[in-house]
């Protein structure tokens, strides 16, 4: 049974500490940079994001559980603008590989839909490298369309 939830703090802890390889990779690689510099690009993002860590303002933290384990989690910013609009900038959805294609990241996104509208959210976003085709596929599945796209040529 998948089981999406409130974040625990030990679990923020847990996710903060241990770095996801393909965002690192990802931003790496679209950077141009070693996979060390991007590592300490993310860290020194991540610890101006949230300045106060777990217990950051408008910041929501989901644990995702698979079978009673820990299978994932996902971060969300909830945003407002002058005109009062709601938005929401996923910052990460993540699965644990050991429990990818079992359908649990649709899980997720079905959660967090739902619980964006019923909070009044009109729109979500996120960022996603280029070759993370599988999660290209996933937000194209709800609906997701391109804003951005950033080319480059080596020379």
């Amino acid at each position: 049974m998948i089981i999406v939830r409130p974040m625990q703090e030990s679990e923020f802890n847990y996710v903060m500490e241990n770095p996801h390889e393909h965002d690192i990779e990802g931003m790496a690689k679209a950077q141009g940079i070693t996979y060390d510099e991007a590592k300490k690009i993310a860290d020194k993002q991540v610890k101006e994001i949230l300045k106060d860590g777990f217990h950051t303002k408008d910041h929501l933290f989901y644990g995702v559980d698979y079978n009673d384990e820990f299978a994932g989690f996902a971060w969300l910013h909830m945003r407002q603008d002058d005109k009062g609009t709601k938005s929401a900038w996923g910052y990460n959805i993540y699965v644990e590989p050991k429990f990818r294609r079992q359908g649990i990241a649709k899980k997720v996104f079905d959660e967090l839909m739902m619980k964006l509208k019923e909070d009044g959210v009109d729109q979500v976003s996120f960022h996603v490298y280029a070759d993370n085709l599988s999660a290209i596929a996933l937000y194209e599945q709800y609906g997701f369309e391109t804003t951005n796209i950033v080319m480059r040529k080596k020379l």
